[in-house]
C-alpha cells in the first residue's frame, strides 16, 4: 500500500505485497507492485515498467524504496519496520508483481502473454519471484470505472461507512 499517484507524472510504486507469518510477527515477503491502465499495454510495459524494474535492480531507486516500505511497515504492530526491510528487501530479495488493465481486442491467439513477454529477462530471479496478470475489459475506461464503483461498495458494506 501507497500513497495513491494524484497526477500521472508522478514516479512511485503502486503498492507493495506484505506476507507476513502465521503469527503476524514477521514479514515472509515484500513485492514491489506495478499497477497499468492501456489501450495498448505492451508499448507501456516496454517503456516504463521494464525500464522502472531495471532501476530498481540496479538500485537506482532505493531510497524511495526504504522510505515507502519503513512508513507503510511502521503501522503493522509488532514490527520493527528497518530491520524488517533490512532482513526481507535488502538482501537481495526482489519480487515484483505486474497488473495491466486493457481491452479484450489486446488478446493474441487467445491469450495476453505477449503483453508482458520478457518478465523474466528484465527481472530475473526465480520463477515464483515474478508474477503477472491482465485485466481485460471490452472498453477500460468504462470497466475501470464499473470495478471501482463496486470496490467502493464492498468498502461501504464491510466498514459500515
Amino acid at each position: 500500500m501507497t500513497a495513491p499517484q494524484v497526477r500521472q507524472a508522478d514516479k512511485g510504486f503502486d503498492g507493495f505485497i506484505v506476507d507476513l507469518d502465521d503469527d503476524g510477527e514477521e514479514i515472509v515477503r515484500i513485492v514491489l507492485c506495478e499497477d497499468k491502465a492501456s489501450k495498448s499495454p505492451r508499448g507501456l510495459i516496454t517503456s516504463k515498467v521494464w525500464t522502472d524494474i531495471e532501476a530498481i535492480l540496479r538500485g537506482e531507486r532505493d531510497d524511495e524504496i526504504l522510505a515507502d516500505l519503513v512508513t507503510l511497515l511502521k503501522s503493522v504492530p509488532g514490527i520493527d519496520a528497518e530491520t524488517a526491510v533490512d532482513e526481507v528487501f535488502w538482501e537481495g530479495a526482489r519480487e515484483f508483481r505486474v497488473a495491466v488493465a486493457t481491452g479484450e481486442n489486446q488478446r493474441k491467439d487467445g491469450e495476453f502473454q505477449h503483453i508482458v513477454a520478457g518478465f523474466k529477462a528484465v527481472a530475473g530471479g526465480a520463477k515464483s519471484s515474478r508474477s503477472a496478470g491482465v485485466l481485460a475489459f471490452d472498453e477500460v475506461r468504462k470497466g475501470l470505472a464499473l470495478l471501482a464503483d463496486e470496490v467502493a461498495a464492498k468498502v461501504v458494506e464491510i466498514t459500515d461507512v
